[in-house]
């Protein structure tokens, strides 16, 4: 009750405000103003296609210092240490720092309700996972939120996908790149038009083929903020873990 009561007056003082650090170009920022957030992107990196406020600067040193002044926190940290391209690509771990920890930590630290992203693979505590087949995109992109929020749990349905509409990807398994071998879009490949990429992210404004990629749907924000603004997502009992998986 106490949570409930702390959301009725959180959105009874105006329109709510949405801090997204790691905000890249903006895929996760586009669906939390969709669900009706007022966005402030923050990132080390010059965003020029951010299409909202933004502030370039270390994101995790912005939240210590201003995290508290927002209503709900989002952040992305660099997926790189831990996307499955460490497999051909060895030296990414060493070019990309593990920020989840400490970006978990200045979030717990706030005391605001927070989403942490990353891909499959990254080391989230009790993440719900998404992907484009729960919002008719196609992309199946999986990715995982670990949050302080309950957040219902959407189901896949890989099904909704016919066979053989769009080119294979960069490993074998999934076929020759110039054959019409995949039911989803690979986002990221240079032989697939940037327009059929953006339509199926949902992303119109990122033009870019490496910011894209690096980009998420804002349909998966878009639901987490409904189910923020709605009241359908409390704060959950959430005790900080020291390690990993402990």
């Amino acid at each position: 009750m106490e949570h409930e009561q702390m959301f009725l007056k959180m959105r009874s003082e105006g329109k709510l405000k949405l801090l997204d650090l790691f905000c890249c170009a903006g895929g996760a920022g586009y669906g939390y103003h969709l669900a009706g957030l007022e966005v402030v992107g923050v990132d080390i990196e010059p965003q020029p296609e951010y299409p909202f406020e933004f502030i370039q600067t270390d994101a995790i040193q912005y939240c210590k210092e201003h995290g508290h002044k927002f209503d709900f926190i989002h952040a992305s940290p660099p997926c790189q240490h831990f996307t499955k391209y460490n497999n051909c690509r060895k030296n990414l771990k060493e070019k990309y720092e593990d920020l989840i920890q400490p970006t978990r930590a200045v979030l717990i630290e706030s005391g605001k309700p927070y989403v942490m992203e990353n891909v499959v693979g990254a080391p989230l505590i009790n993440p719900i996972t998404l992907c484009g087949s729960m919002f008719g995109l196609d992309v199946r992109r999986h990715r995982l939120f670990e949050s302080n929020l309950e957040i219902p749990q959407l189901k896949c349905d890989h099904k909704i996908w016919q066979p053989n509409r769009f080119p294979g990807g960069r490993s074998r398994e999934r076929g020759h790149a110039r054959v019409l071998c995949r039911g989803t879009v690979e986002i990221g490949r240079w032989n697939i038009p940037i327009k059929t990429q953006q339509d199926a992210m949902g992303i119109d404004w990122i033009n870019e083929l490496r910011k894209l990629s690096e980009s998420i749907p804002p349909a998966y924000t878009k639901y987490i903020g409904e189910q923020f603004l709605c009241g359908g997502a409390f704060l959950k009992t959430f005790e900080p873990k020291t390690k990993y998986g402990t």
